[in-house]
């Protein structure tokens, strides 16, 4: 009975999500009888604080994790690391005992774990060489800095140590081929421009795309690194070995990403490979160390405020690149299920970037939860502003510093209710909401959940056309953009759509106010300008055309590429921009 009574509450829902990754695993768990003991006498597991989790390794990994207690507060600490040093930690959990598996997915809900892409299991059985084949197939997944930890301590003694001369065979062989493939490089001159370009980093997988599109066009073999199988993005550090054997390049081009942070490791500074990072975010989420930017040829941020912070950390050039527009804009084309639409708004929220965030600080810092409410009522979140040093200031009193999760945390934060403070303006003037479903939930949104559209629009092929249909687009920048336009302001403006955008500097930098878009700095501004350009077509179509024949022949991606080829032969004595191979 008590059997029965512990199966109805977990493990049938923890293996109907099992079998959707597992298929195979499935039929067999369900002929195993479990250890009974184990369901009676499991206590809950240990907390955080009595599991000890070696901050140093990229790859923990537990050998017979049921019963043991160790899966779940490991998951948790390196997921509270990530939040504030994003190396990319992750978990392996080993199980050789199909009766010990079944009891444990009896007792608990597995489903965040198995669920989870920082987490991966190996069932050890029927045959119990899945270790062995796994690693044959993936070898490079054993490079990453590895911590090991025993869940059976009534293990035979030398389990642990055939676990641990696998991974170091297969290590050392990883070793030994990047020891090959750097003495090869010894000696070869890389070429005056790039043949070819890798873009290694997954996000932003439109700007990427924009990019890679830009360089082609320039002549440059230019192609994004996609890994088919996800086990290479599984451990990144090492991941790059795996494209070499296939594709050598002469410049990776990192976006949001370094060559330290991306790979976890040093030996990618091996290579006489050009190395190009640009920064299209805040970089404090993404760099904490002059260590991360080791190896950068040349640093690229989209916003000049973030400038200073990034020369204290490296003595690479560091330029300013803003971004640019990238929509084709021959789909910039009137279409009749957006033309009826007033005002139209595309962006997120962002309750999505900070209330998990926000409820695990909570519960693990509430200090820094504190220091974070400090700055947002200390500062006018309506206007542009830098963080950081407000931030700094409040968070040092809290023994830590403003980087990583607590600037996502505290500018999507700040950037939902600046974006909630202005649209609220225009509740009853014909609005319309483009984004994730977060604006229907009216804890989150609001009243601005009724202004809803109730879709997020697909960048390529559906955006052109709203930004061309609907009368007036709204822009309200993201808290981060300092001094610098957003994409979503060249976008608009290359599709022929008519803007009204709150204000920053490097818009007054770039376009004329009244001639090519039109900013607002309040609350009734923004009702005024929207009223008067609703009744007045003609001025408002022709502030469209004049934006686009500006950003169409100003501000493409080809535009600020040809600033990193530039910047890069500098560096190297030749001043030249190469256009083409």
């Amino acid at each position: 009975m008590a059997w029965d009574r512990m199966e109805s509450d977990w493990f049938a829902t923890n293996l109907e999500c099992l079998k959707r990754i597992y298929p195979g695993v499935e039929p067999l768990l369900r002929s195993t009888i479990p250890k009974l003991y184990l369901l009676q006498c499991a206590t809950s597991p240990v907390t955080p604080s009595g599991c000890y989790c070696d901050p140093q390794a990229d790859l923990h990994v537990v050998d017979r994790f049921a019963g043991s207690g160790l899966a779940f507060p490991l998951f948790e600490r390196i997921q509270q690391w990530d939040l504030l040093e994003r190396r990319g930690r992750r978990l392996l959990l080993i199980e050789d005992r199909p009766d010990w598996l079944r009891a444990e997915f009896s007792r608990a809900d597995w489903r965040p774990l198995i669920q989870s892409e920082n987490c991966l299991f190996i069932f050890d059985f029927p045959q119990g060489n899945e270790l062995q084949r796994f690693l044959e197939r993936y070898p490079e997944i054993a490079y990453a800095e590895t911590a090991f930890y025993p869940g059976d301590t009534g293990a035979a003694p030398d389990r642990g140590l055939k676990l641990s001369t696998l991974f170091q065979l297969y290590r050392e062989g990883i070793a030994r081929y990047i020891e090959t493939i750097c003495r090869e490089q010894q000696g070869i001159k890389s070429p005056p421009f790039p043949r070819t370009i890798r873009f290694p980093v997954a996000g932003h997988n439109y700007l990427q795309d924009a990019c890679v599109q830009a360089f082609q066009r320039l002549g440059y073999g230019a192609e994004r690194w996609q890994w088919k199988n996800p086990l290479y993005r599984f451990v990144r550090s090492a991941a790059w070995i795996h494209e070499w054997k296939t594709a050598p390049v002469d410049l990776l081009f990192f976006l949001n990403a370094t060559p330290a942070t991306f790979t976890g490791g040093s030996d990618i500074h091996r290579l006489p490979w050009g190395k190009i990072v640009w920064f299209v975010d805040n970089p404090r989420r993404y760099v904490f160390r002059p260590s991360d930017l080791a190896g950068c040829d040349v640093i690229g941020v989209f916003d000049r405020a973030y400038i200073p912070y990034l020369q204290t950390l490296t003595h690479a050039p560091v330029i300013e690149v803003p971004t640019a527009y990238g929509i084709v804009p021959g789909q910039g084309k009137v279409n009749p299920e957006f033309s009826k639409i007033d005002i139209a708004f595309v962006g997120e929220l962002g309750a999505r970037g900070f209330i998990p965030l926000e409820r695990m600080l909570a519960e693990w810092q509430p200090k820094w939860l504190a220091a974070a409410g400090a700055v947002l009522r200390s500062a006018d979140m309506t206007q542009p502003v830098d963080l950081a040093s407000l931030a700094q200031e409040h968070f040092a009193p809290a023994g830590v510093d403003y980087q990583g999760a607590l600037v996502d945390y505290l500018e999507n934060k700040a950037t939902a209710l600046r974006r909630r403070y202005y649209l609220e303006a225009l509740s009853g003037m014909g609005l319309r909401i483009f984004g994730g479903n977060e604006w229907a939930d009216p804890a989150h949104a609001g009243p601005l959940a009724a202004r809803y559209a109730g879709r997020r629009l697909e960048y390529i092929s559906e955006l052109p056309a709203l930004y061309a249909s609907a009368k007036i687009n709204i822009n309200i920048f993201h808290v981060q953009c300092v001094t610098a336009p957003n994409p979503r302001v060249y976008d608009v403006l290359a599709a022929g759509g008519f803007l009204l955008t709150t204000a920053n500097s490097g818009l007054e930098n770039e376009f004329v106010d009244g001639r090519d878009l039109v900013i607002f700095r309040s609350r009734e501004e923004l009702r005024e300008k929207a009223a008067y350009y609703l009744a007045h077509p003609q001025e408002r179509r022709a502030i469209a055309e004049s934006g686009r024949e500006h950003t169409l022949a100003s501000h493409g991606y080809h535009d600020r590429m040809q600033r990193f080829l530039y910047a890069l032969g500098s560096k190297a004595g030749d001043p030249h921009v190469y256009i083409c191979r």
